[in-house]
């Protein structure tokens, strides 16, 4: 019984399940992984656009005028003062500032006239606003009121006119404190005045001493002139002598650099400085001589005016000049065939100095009173006159004995002067010291106070023509002037003073 009631156990079981017994049993089915939802595309957020600012700034426009010289101001820089806007004129003398901050400013000038004038040209205070344009005018002030301005009434009631600059250390831009700058001219003669009623007249001289900030100031000068202007340091340090020339104005400029003395100096008869030998420096320059319509120039000579170093232009015209002074010089160029032309340069040791210079014709003759008095009163400057009248052992030659020599070469003029023996070889005519039985006595020939130096044997005569020459002197050796002599030797001394030199100290 226990175990049909099992089989019915088990029947049972079958019959609860009656498809089992009929399929395979087979793989339980898998499951479908659920369907993923669609990636949608990112949309980058959108780039915020900026808000841009409305300027906050200000802006300037003007032009910038110099009424000295009826033109417009190029090149000078306009500062806002207060701020770090500014901005530079061009040719026509305008000038544009932007993005100036708003509000009130004035307006500062910097100009190399200005330098010279040693003033500051500062504007009246200006308003500035935001996106608006500021416009104005600044300007150098006419010569009259600058005059003013310079000139006490006592000196402006001698002459309306005045001559302004700045005096200056060549090779440090300091100022030259405490020179003394001159300034000699003579009067004109009435126009239509003949020659034969026209007076020597003496020269008109103004002095001033160089400030602390280097300028000087000259008053009571005639609106008119032509004159020389010179600057002297105490130790003898001295510029070339510059001409200045105004017409029918009141106010002229001119600034020049003077360098200290570097040489030895005697005293004149007046105590003043006077160098021995020849001026010497460290300065160079490079320049090209060049015809009026501007072909070069070859075998010119080309000197510094009181420096003993020449040199000889080459076939493109070019030279090079070492050894020199510094300050404002005079540069003197020869060639035969040309008048002798002088030119001022400006020497400083720290950079080369770079010039051209065009030979002109022959200088036109003056009427020959004026060339009289020019003349005496050049030889007195450079101490002929004082020399002839005093010296016990020297031969002078004034323009007179120059004259009735009708000399074809300059070698010519010294034929039978006592002292010196012109000898001829090679077919050049050579001077020498009659003091040798030999011919070989050593003779310094200076020119307009520098030693003469050779470019070739015998080139005096290519250099120096015979009317170009105002005055000689010669010492024989035993007696000669310091500045004529030459240290460590005993030689002759042939002292040429030309009429380019003569006839510029006498119109000083």
């Amino acid at each position: 019984m226990r175990l049909l009631r099992l089989s019915a156990v088990a029947l049972g079981l079958f019959v609860a399940s009656p498809l089992a017994a009929q399929r395979l049993p087979t793989k339980p089915p898998t499951k479908t992984p659920p369907k993923e939802a669609p990636v949608k595309p990112i949309t980058p957020a959108p780039t915020p656009v900026p808000v841009l600012e409305v300027p906050k700034y200000g802006f300037l426009q003007g032009v910038a005028y110099d009424s000295l010289h009826q033109e417009p101001l190029a090149g000078a820089l306009i500062l806002v003062e207060g701020t770090t806007r500014m901005g530079v004129t061009d040719s026509l003398g305008r000038f544009l500032v932007d993005s100036v901050p708003p509000g009130k400013y004035r307006l500062t000038v910097d100009h190399p006239i200005l330098d010279t004038l040693g003033i500051s040209l500062v504007s009246p205070p200006m308003e500035f606003a935001i996106n608006e344009i500021t416009r104005t005018v600044v300007g150098i002030p006419e010569g009259e009121r600058l005059t003013a301005l310079f000139c006490t009434a006592a000196r402006r009631a001698l002459g309306k006119g005045a001559l302004v600059g700045r005096i200056r250390e060549p090779d440090t831009e300091e100022a030259a404190v405490g020179a003394r700058v001159s300034f000699v001219w003579y009067d004109p003669d009435p126009p239509g005045l003949p020659a034969n009623l026209r007076t020597k007249r003496p020269p008109r001289v103004r002095e001033a001493v160089v400030a602390e900030d280097g300028t000087y100031r000259l008053c009571g000068l005639p609106e008119s002139y032509e004159g020389k202007l010179q600057a002297q340091r105490k130790d003898g340090g001295a510029t070339a002598e510059v001409t200045v020339t105004q017409s029918d104005g009141m106010l002229a400029l001119r600034s020049m650099s003077v360098a200290a003395l570097v040489k030895a100096v005697a005293t004149d008869s007046t105590g003043a400085p006077q160098p021995i030998g020849p001026l010497k420096g460290s300065a160079r320059m490079i320049g090209r001589v060049l015809t009026a319509t501007g072909a070069p120039v070859a075998d010119a000579r080309v000197s510094v005016m009181g420096a003993s170093s020449a040199a000889q232009t080459r076939s493109d015209g070019t030279f090079v000049l070492d050894s020199l002074p510094s300050g404002t010089q005079a540069l003197v160029i020869r060639r035969l065939g040309y008048g002798p032309t002088e030119q001022t340069v400006e020497l400083s040791s720290r950079t080369p100095a770079r010039v051209t210079v065009k030979l002109g014709v022959m200088v036109p003759m003056l009427s020959a009173v004026e060339v009289v008095s020019r003349r005496d009163e050049g030889l007195q400057k450079v101490g002929f006159t004082d020399r002839k009248r005093t010296s016990a052992g020297g031969h002078f030659m004034d323009p007179d004995a120059i004259e009735r020599r009708k000399a074809q070469r300059f070698t010519d003029l010294l034929q039978s002067i006592p002292g010196i023996k012109v000898v001829q070889q090679a077919g050049q005519q050579y001077i020498t010291s009659s003091r040798s039985s030999q011919g070989d006595g050593c003779v310094t020939v200076f020119v307009d106070g520098a030693p003469w130096q050779s470019l070739a044997p015998g080139d005096l005569d290519s250099f120096l023509n015979p009317s170009e020459v105002a005055a000689i002197e010669v010492y024989n050796g035993i007696v000669t002037p310091p500045q004529f002599t030459t240290v460590g030797q005993n030689c002759a001394a042939v002292a040429v003073w030309t009429k380019t030199r003569v006839d510029t100290r006498g119109k000083k």
